[in-house]
C-alpha cells in the first residue's frame, strides 16, 4: 500500500486539514500516549507517512469520523509515480474487462484493450504506451474495491491526491446540477434524436441522465464515460445540444469563445455555455462592451442566467453565469434571471428555460423576466443584479387565508405550562458520577458501532429511518438486503456523535438503522439511569472534543431516577411544542407578506365571531 500527505489523511479521516497537525502535536489520547506515526519520506517538501500506520492509528485512537477508514485507505493511498490519466486508463481497461489488473502482464492488457477496443477509439493506443509497475497496478484494484463502482472510483480518483497536485479546480455539485437541469430543458424541447454533444468535461459531467453524449474527439473523455456507465456515440445526431465550459477564461477569451459557439449553431442547435458572469451578464466597459453587443446582434441567445456565488471552486467569490442560445433563434427579448436572489430550485428552473425556448409568453415565470436587449448593446448589464420575474397578482385568497389559518391554530392557544414539584432533601455527603466507560465495562450501557449507510439506496416512500439526521429513509427490503448485519435500534435506545459537537438523541420507537459515525448506547434495565436522563447529561454536559468513554452521568437512587425521567420527558414534550409554536409564527409572518402584498388579503376585517365586536354609541 502507498503513503498519504497530511491532507489525505484529513480526507481518510473526514476531518479538516489542522485537526491532523493537531493531533501530531498532542499524543496522549485517553491518558495513553499513542503519537502520530512519523513521515516515512518526504517528496517535494511534502511529508508522507505510512499508510498502514496511519490506519491502525486511527482505529487504535477512535480519532477522526470515519469509521470505514480501514476501508478507505486502498482509494486514497495512491503510489508515487502514478497519474490521473494513466489511472484512467487501467480504470476504463478494468470496467470494459471485467479482469483484476494484478498481475497481468503487458502483452495480456494489450490483447485484452485489442480485443475490447478494436477500432481503437478510446483505450487501445493508450494501452500500449503504458508500463505501469505493480504499485499502481495494485492500486487501481484496490480503487475499484473500496469504492462503490467504477463511477465512484473516479469521483474518488478526481478528489484525491493525484488530481490536487495537478493543482485542478473544478465546479461544485450545485454548478453541474444546475447546468445539467438547463441541459435536460433544452434537450426535452428538441425532442427524440437529441444528443448532448461536447469534447469539454463539463459536458461529461453533466450527461448523467441522458441516453448517450457524443464525445467527438477527446479520448480521455471517451474514457471517462465508459467508467462512470455513460453511452458514447460517434454519430452526431439531426439536433444537438452542445454542453460549453468557458470558467476559467479571461472575459475576452470567454467572449471570443461565445462568439465562435453562437456562430457555429446550426438551426434549431441549443448550446449551453457556462462561464464568468463578468463576461456573460455584468456590465462592461469600452472594447468588452462592444464585443459583446456584436455576440448578442446575432440573437441566438435564449436565455441569461447569473449564478449564485460560490459555485467555482478555484473563485468561491466569483459568479459564473449560463447562456441557452439557439441556432436561427432571432430572438429580439432573451429571458434573464439572477438565481442569487432568492431560493433556488431546479424543476422551476427547467420549466423557465423550457419556457424560454418555446418562447412561451402564456406561463407564469418564477425566475425569468424578459428584456429588450437592443437596450444593453451600448451599455449597462446583460443580467443586473437582483433580476427576477414579474409577479402577478395572486387572485387565490383562499390559499392565503388557509396559510393563515394554519398558522393561528397554534398561535392562536397558549401553550399547557410546564411545572415541576420539588422540595428540599437531605442531600449526600458524596456526589458520584460514573463514566460510560465504566458502565460499559460493568455490562450496565452497550455501546453499538453505526453502518455506513449509501445515500443511493433512499426511497422517497422508505419506512426503515436512518438515524441520527433522520432525512434518509430506506425500503425494508432495501435495508434488509444491503445492510443485513447493521444493528436496529430499540425504543429508548439513545443515538450519539462526538463531533463536532457532543449531542445525544432518544429513539422511542425503535427500528431505524444508525449511520456512522454514530453510535448506540443501549441502557440496561438495571443501570439507574434512564435514556432521558442519558441524553440530556450528553446535551448538556459533555465538551466539545471529549470522547463518549469519558462522559459521565450522576448516580442516584432508583426512584430518584426514574421521577427524574418522567419529568424530561415532560421537558421534551414540551420543548418539541415550543419549537412547533415558533414555526408557526414564522409561517404566520411569512403568509401575512405574501397575502397582503399578493392582494388577496387584507387586515381591514372586523370580528365576526358572536360576541367578540363591541357595539358603538
Amino acid at each position: 500500500m502507498g503513503t498519504l500527505t497530511m491532507q489525505d489523511v484529513a480526507d481518510l479521516a473526514k476531518v479538516r486539514r489542522p485537526v491532523v497537525s493537531m493531533w501530531r502535536k498532542r499524543p496522549v489520547v485517553r491518558g495513553v500516549s499513542m503519537p502520530f506515526p512519523d513521515a516515512t519520506e518526504v517528496v517535494a517538501g511534502v511529508e508522507r507517512f505510512d499508510a498502514v500506520a496511519v490506519t491502525e492509528w486511527l482505529e487504535r485512537t477512535g480519532r477522526g469520523n470515519n469509521a470505514g477508514a480501514a476501508l478507505d485507505v486502498a482509494a486514497v493511498a495512491a503510489p508515487s509515480g502514478a497519474t490521473v490519466e494513466d489511472v484512467l486508463t487501467l480504470l476504463c481497461w478494468q470496467v470494459l474487462t471485467g479482469a483484476d489488473l494484478g498481475g497481468t502482464t503487458w502483452d495480456e492488457r494489450v490483447a485484452a484493450a485489442r480485443a475490447f477496443d478494436p477500432d481503437d477509439t478510446l483505450l487501445l493506443r493508450e494501452m500500449q504506451g503504458l508500463r505501469p509497475d505493480d504499485a499502481v497496478l495494485d492500486f487501481v484494484d484496490d480503487l475499484i474495491g473500496a469504492s462503490l463502482g467504477s463511477a465512484d472510483a473516479l469521483s474518488r480518483l478526481d478528489r484525491g491526491r493525484l488530481t490536487r497536485e495537478l493543482g485542478v479546480r473544478d465546479l461544485t455539485p450545485a454548478a453541474i446540477g444546475l447546468v445539467r437541469c438547463v441541459a435536460r430543458a433544452a434537450v426535452a424541447y428538441l425532442g427524440e434524436g437529441t444528443a448532448l454533444v461536447g469534447d469539454d468535461p463539463l459536458a461529461l459531467a453533466v450527461a448523467d441522465g441522458f441516453e448517450q453524449i457524443v464525445i467527438p474527439s477527446d479520448r480521455s473523455l471517451r474514457r471517462r464515460a465508459v467508467v462512470i456507465g455513460v453511452s458514447v456515440s460517434d454519430v452526431v445526431p439531426r439536433s444537438r445540444v452542445v454542453v460549453r465550459s468557458l470558467a476559467g477564461l479571461d472575459p475576452a477569451a470567454a467572449l471570443d469563445r461565445a462568439d465562435e459557439a453562437l456562430l457555429g449553431l446550426e438551426r434549431d442547435d441549443i448550446a449551453v455555455l457556462l462561464g464568468p458572469a463578468s463576461a456573460l451578464c455584468d456590465d462592461l466597459a469600452g472594447p468588452l462592451q462592444s464585443r459583446r453587443a456584436g455576440t448578442l446582434r446575432v440573437r441566438n441567445l435564449i436565455a441569461a442566467l447569473r449564478l449564485p456565488r460560490g459555485m467555482w471552486r478555484a473563485a468561491h467569490r466569483q459568479s459564473l453565469g449560463v447562456w441557452v442560445c439557439r441556432g436561427g433563434a432571432a430572438e429580439p427579448s432573451p429571458w434573464v434571471a439572477d438565481l442569487a436572489a432568492g431560493r433556488l430550485v431546479l424543476d422551476d428552473l427547467e420549466a423557465d428555460v423550457a419556457g424560454a425556448l418555446a418562447r412561451s409568453g402564456n406561463r407564469a415565470y418564477r425566475y425569468a423576466r424578459r428584456i429588450d436587449v437592443a437596450r444593453v448593446l451600448a451599455a449597462g448589464a446583460l443580467v443586473p443584479r437582483g433580476t427576477r420575474a414579474l409577479r402577478i397578482r395572486g387572485l387565490d385568497a383562499p390559499a392565503h387565508l388557509d396559510r393563515v389559518h394554519r398558522a393561528t391554530e397554534l398561535t392562536a392557544t397558549t401553550p399547557d405550562p410546564l411545572d415541576v414539584l420539588v422540595a428540599p432533601a437531605p442531600g449526600r455527603v458524596e456526589l458520584r458520577r460514573r463514566s460510560l466507560g465504566e458502565l460499559q465495562a460493568d455490562g450496565l450501557v452497550a455501546v453499538k458501532r453505526g453502518s455506513r449507510i449509501d445515500a443511493a439506496h433512499a426511497s422517497a416512500d422508505g419506512t426503515v429511518v436512518v438515524l441520527p439526521e433522520a432525512t434518509l429513509r430506506l425500503d425494508p427490503f432495501d435495508a434488509a438486503r444491503h445492510y443485513p448485519r447493521a444493528t436496529r435500534t430499540e425504543p429508548g435506545d439513545v443515538i450519539v456523535v462526538e463531533k463536532p459537537v457532543p449531542r445525544a438523541w432518544v429513539d422511542p420507537v425503535g427500528g431505524a438503522l444508525v449511520a456512522s459515525p454514530a453510535r448506540i448506547l443501549r441502557i440496561d434495565p438495571r443501570a439507574v439511569c434512564g435514556p432521558h436522563l442519558l441524553a440530556a447529561v450528553i446535551n448538556e454536559t459533555a465538551e466539545a472534543g471529549s470522547e463518549w468513554p469519558t462522559w459521565s452521568v450522576p448516580e442516584m437512587s432508583p426512584d430518584e431516577a426514574n421521577r427524574l425521567e418522567v419529568v424530561l420527558l415532560a421537558i421534551d414534550r414540551y420543548e418539541r411544542d415550543l419549537r412547533r409554536r415558533s414555526d408557526a409564527v414564522h409561517d404566520l409572518r411569512q403568509a401575512l407578506i405574501d397575502g397582503v402584498a399578493a392582494g388577496a388579503l387584507t387586515l381591514d376585517a372586523q370580528p365576526t365571531t358572536p360576541g367578540i365586536a363591541g357595539s358603538t354609541r
